[in-house]
């Protein structure tokens, strides 16, 4: 019982029970320094051992009706497991509704929606991984009346050890292998009629620096992701987490040098939480008001929450105030991120106004067919590269000056050869008519063994297809890479977009707006436009110190150069038509609002 005072003793607030309470496939901590966020999160994922997290499916061990085990265990046929949800939905509010913890199990084992046995859910996996920069290198304990550990290398070690009972752990971590095998509370129990058997957990410690293949291939329970990982590293974690229906925990505080949470998290969040601290700060600060639960239309399976320093129950005020009135902030950044944990580097991208939930659109919602797709000029542009991948785009305009990106690849040219990326463009392409087909001038390079230039190659590559029936040819060209009106008008267009709000409404007084709309599938040009940066400092002391970078980063450049090559070309305009063409138009679309 002593070994169990510890974690009694945890100090819960009302974001920490909001926290515990979300279901989210993706959880993001964003708060300031020493807020909440390392200790709220190795807490919690204690509360998984022992059984007591509020969400049951969270839990190591955790119970469900017989009915949703056999439904998962149909997902294997699509089309099985499509007929045989809509029967479980008849008879369960939600698919992990009938899922129970430990202490809210029926006392029956009959499940309350449907009268079905429960049962004990089936873990293929007892693995946790948390990863951070550094591995925990130090297992030791402080001497003297604590239970703190003498780790210093990393956060999340030494954090967890603080709230999980010393008598689970049944090994520590050592120099070769930093894995904590850890004692099941639960094994060996009765509920009810039913006995859990229970095995080993285990917490793996991983860092970044390791190889991406090196953690694969091994589903886990849960990862915790602590300060910003590698993209590549991150995108990896996700489908280890399919079979266990687990979930993504991500906690650092928002600074100069992040690259991909703020697009690809913060923006796209279903749900966002704040403390009351951090909405007075975005009033008085910022100018605008905001709540503290707010819902946004993001499908994304994303919660995020945001506390500052001072929501720390464990600290004083007068302490917090003296920590930060010492802390210098030169370019009036370090106070917002440092202790409200907002963010505040997004001022290094290039295309400031890329939202995906405005920019990016669903073209079955709007009426948007391959039918309306020939009428318009049409481009295709492509970004060439000898080793990185290609970037290549197929774009639209319509009459009103619309831009539709409606389809874009990424092929890589160790895999893709000339002739049989030349083919695959023209299956793709079919019989779609393009004002211009226009290249990197990259292309223009001889090659060594040929003589022959990349687009020399590619334009008798589509002469030959033609004549094969296969595409409508094409002739390949090199496009303008000089000055920046083809960027000004990516700038110009998303700007207008946010403004109109949806496609077919940016005719106001008269005047068409350009936009610019990207199919919800062509995610390298989202992701691309909203990702591509000023290269920055590696540190904020290089910060402190040195005027910002003004040169353009190479990564994410690619779709963003083959578009702006498109927009330089004056040969892609939107085309004339009559009145009475414009007002078919008109009658066509004016119901696609979403």
């Amino acid at each position: 019982i002593a070994q169990l005072v510890q974690f009694g003793s945890y100090k819960s607030t009302l974001l920490f029970r909001r926290f515990v309470r979300l279901p989210h496939k993706i959880k993001a901590l964003f708060p300031g320094n020493q807020s909440f966020k390392t200790s709220a999160t190795a807490f919690q994922y204690v509360m998984r051992i022992l059984g007591t997290h509020p969400v049951a499916k969270f839990n190591v061990l955790y119970f469900e009706c017989e009915r949703r085990a056999e439904l998962f265990g149909k997902s294997a046929d699509h089309e099985v497991y499509r007929e045989f949800k809509e029967l479980y939905l008849k008879d369960h509010r939600s698919i992990d509704s009938a899922t129970f913890g430990k202490e809210k199990r029926p006392d029956d084992n009959i499940c309350p929606e449907c009268g079905a046995k429960i049962i004990i859910h089936k873990r293929n996996s007892r693995i946790f991984r948390f990863a951070s920069e550094t591995l925990p290198t130090e297992k030791a304990n402080i001497e003297g009346d604590t239970s703190q550990s003498a780790e210093i290398n990393n956060a999340q070690y030494p954090e967890f050890k603080k709230w999980l009972p010393p008598f689970l752990i049944k090994k520590d971590i050592t120099v070769r292998n930093t894995a904590l095998t850890i004692l099941d509370p639960n094994a060996n129990r009765m509920f009810g009629d039913l006995k859990y058997v229970g095995a080993d957990i285990i917490v793996e410690f991983v860092s970044y620096n390791q190889s991406v293949q090196a953690g694969a291939g091994v589903q886990r329970l849960s990862v915790w992701e602590d300060e910003e990982a590698p993209l590549d590293f991150h995108e990896e974690q996700l489908p280890r987490l399919l079979g266990e229906d687990g979930d993504v925990i991500i906690t650092l505080t928002p600074a100069n040098g992040l690259s991909w949470t703020y697009d690809d998290v913060f923006e796209k969040a279903k749900l966002i939480l704040r403390t009351p601290i951090i909405c007075q700060y975005y009033l008085e600060k910022e100018g605008r008001e905001v709540k503290e639960i707010e819902v946004t239309d993001s499908s994304h399976d994303i919660a995020v929450l945001q506390a500052a320093t001072d929501d720390n129950p464990t600290l004083s005020p007068d302490v917090v105030e003296a920590m930060y009135n010492e802390m210098p902030d030169l370019d009036g950044t370090a106070i917002a991120t440092r202790r409200y944990g907002i963010f505040k580097q997004a001022t290094g991208r290039i295309f400031k106004d890329m939202n995906y939930n405005v920019h990016m659109i669903d073209p079955v919602v709007y009426g948007i067919g391959s039918e309306y797709i020939n009428g318009l000029t049409l481009g295709r542009t492509f970004d060439f590269h000898p080793a990185n991948p290609h970037a290549i785009i197929w774009a639209g305009l319509s009459e009103t000056d619309e831009l539709f990106v409606y389809r874009d690849w990424a092929p890589s040219p160790d895999k893709w050869v000339i002739s049989r990326l030349c083919r695959q463009l023209a299956v793709v392409s079919g019989f779609e008519k393009y004002c211009c087909n226009l290249i990197d001038p990259l292309a223009k390079t001889p090659n060594q063994e040929t003589g022959k230039t990349t687009v020399e190659l590619m334009n008798d590559e589509f002469m030959q297809l033609r004549r094969n029936g296969i595409g409508n040819g094409g002739y390949w060209e090199p496009f303008n890479t000089k000055g920046e009106v083809g960027r000004d008008a990516i700038k110009e267009r998303l700007a207008n977009s946010l403004k109109v709000g949806i496609p077919f409404n940016n005719v106001i007084d008269g005047k068409k707006l350009p936009t610019i709309w990207i199919f919800k599938d062509c995610r390298e040009t989202a992701r691309s436009l909203k990702q591509w940066r000023l290269e920055s400092w590696a540190s904020n002391r290089q910060l402190a110190t040195r005027d910002r970078k003004e040169k353009h980063a190479e990564k994410w450049s690619h779709f963003c150069t083959a578009l702006e090559g498109l927009l330089k070309d004056k040969r892609f305009r939107p085309k004339r038509v009559s009145s009475e063409q414009r007002q078919q138009g008109y009658r066509r679309f004016q119901g696609g609002m979403r």
